[in-house]
């Protein structure tokens, strides 16, 4: 099964489907829209594991945004756009599973937070 997106209160809870080691199949942008340059603050909960829900359990990840590898293990900084002026920057994000093998079956998850800061 593809990965999917939806958006409650405000957050974007994304599936990353089956987890398979390697890219995850889900089509996700960050849409910034800005009068000047600006830089993401990206922090995960888990240090860039995916957490079984009450367990000791993780399989890690990582991610890109527009082709910039953020660090999961810390809050990462990641700068947009060098230009000034109105700007309108579509970002892919990529997520990248990591080894599954051995792993137990359920529903793992991570809380990503993105703050867009200008500059």
């Amino acid at each position: 099964m593809a990965g999917a997106y939806r958006v409650s209160d405000g957050q974007a809870v994304v599936s990353l489907g089956e987890l398979r080691e390697g890219p995850a199949p889900v089509p996700l942008q960050l849409r910034v829209s800005s009068t000047g340059r600006y830089e993401l603050d990206v922090t995960s909960l888990n240090a860039g594991n995916l957490r079984l829900s009450g367990t000791e359990w993780t399989v890690p990840y990582s991610l890109t945004i527009g082709g910039n590898r953020v660090n999961l293990s810390a809050t990462d900084r990641v700068s947009g756009p060098a230009e000034t002026g109105m700007n309108r920057t579509a970002l892919p994000i990529q997520f990248y599973i990591g080894d599954v093998s051995r792993k137990r079956a359920g529903t793992y998850s991570d809380l990503i937070s993105i703050t867009v800061t200008a500059r």
